[in-house]
């Protein structure tokens, strides 16, 4: 038989104190670590918490009022009025407002939405943006008879006349005009005026 020699390692007992004391530290972690709650990454916990929303209310200016027909002071030639005061008046009470307007002349203003060119005669219509599209303010315009041709250039948005050596502009789409004109009443889906003058345009 063989006898096998048994290694003795010896460990001083400062260091052995030292492993113990560590291993209990160990434990004490892991005893901790069983105790405590599942802590929750708090950014995540941030995202999905309902965030009071802000409630902005946007208060929509309010609408020019048109004045009454009533409140207006008599009609004259010079009177300007507004194309959205006129197509409001006429949709409000047509009867009334052709007690005032019909088969008046007086100037109205307004912004320039468009162009119609009626078949067969020479005038353009000049139609004026009003606050309802179901009443338009028609303007027959006839130009001057020193064009020798009157058309739209820039897919509509422009009205030209051509003289003898030039093309001169006389009014665009977005221009706020004056136009003078005699007033004939509802026709064609609009306040008409009729014999039209182009008074200003910006």
């Amino acid at each position: 038989m063989y006898a096998f020699a048994q290694e003795t390692v010896t460990i001083p007992k400062e260091r052995l104190e030292e492993l113990e004391r560590k291993e209990a530290e160990l434990e004490k972690l892991k005893a901790a670590t069983k105790a405590q709650p599942t802590i929750q990454n708090p950014t995540a916990k941030k995202q999905d918490e309902a965030v009071p929303q802000k409630t902005v209310s946007i208060v929509a200016p309010a609408p020019s009022e048109t004045p009454s027909l009533a409140s207006l002071t008599p009609l004259q030639k010079d009177t300007v009025v507004s194309a959205t005061d006129l197509a409001a008046h006429y949709r409000a009470n047509a009867a009334l407002a052709d007690e005032r307007y019909r088969k008046r002349t007086f100037k109205v203003q307004g912004e320039i939405v468009g162009f119609e060119k009626p078949a067969l005669v020479r005038n353009y219509n000049i139609l004026l943006k009003t606050a309802e599209p179901q009443t338009r303010i028609i303007c027959d315009f006839y130009p001057p008879e020193n064009f020798k041709a009157v058309y739209t250039i820039n897919a509509g948005a422009v009205l030209v006349g051509t003289l003898p050596d030039t093309r001169v502009p006389i009014a665009k789409i977005g221009d706020n005009v004056v136009i003078e004109g005699r007033c004939k009443g509802l026709s064609g889906g609009g306040v008409k005026l009729t014999n039209c003058e182009l008074k200003v345009a910006k």
